[in-house]
């Protein structure tokens, strides 16, 4: 389940916070590149989902991230960082992957992104703290 929410400052938060499903997590991320082909500003903070073939799902949705020219990736928590590395192998980006190591960190991050015109997806992880993270965005709405 997904809640979109505009913030006081024009950034447009899409909740997929409890979304751990590799398909729906692929289909949100769909969503977001068509916000970017819209002219917005594209953000994805994702982490793990958790489940056996957890790394080989976190390595093509880096991998993933390049090739539909989404903005920039936070990857969140120490798991996620495979999918950190294999968006930097996948294209010729710099900068615009980044591994945080917990939600404390992505927040410090979301308030440096965050602007009028900037769409962010949240897509869940195993521990919850997606979850927390994404309250916590939603409470400036």
């Amino acid at each position: 389940m997904t809640h979109t929410t505009t913030l006081s400052d024009g950034t447009v938060l899409i909740d997929g916070s409890s979304v751990l499903d590799p398909d729906s997590i692929r289909d949100l991320q769909s969503d977001l590149a068509e916000w970017r082909q819209r002219g917005h500003v594209t953000v994805h903070f994702a982490g793990s989902p958790g489940g056996g073939d957890a790394a080989e799902f976190l390595d093509a949705l880096g991998r993933r991230t390049v090739r539909l020219n989404i903005g920039t990736l936070v990857a969140v928590g120490p798991d996620a960082r495979i999918m950190h590395l294999a968006a930097e192998h996948e294209g010729s980006w710099d900068g615009e992957s980044l591994p945080v190591l917990d939600a404390e960190s992505a927040y410090d991050e979301f308030n440096r992104l965050r602007g009028d015109g900037v769409v962010v997806l949240v897509t869940g992880s195993h521990d919850g703290a997606l979850s927390a993270l994404a309250n916590r965005l939603r409470e400036d709405a």
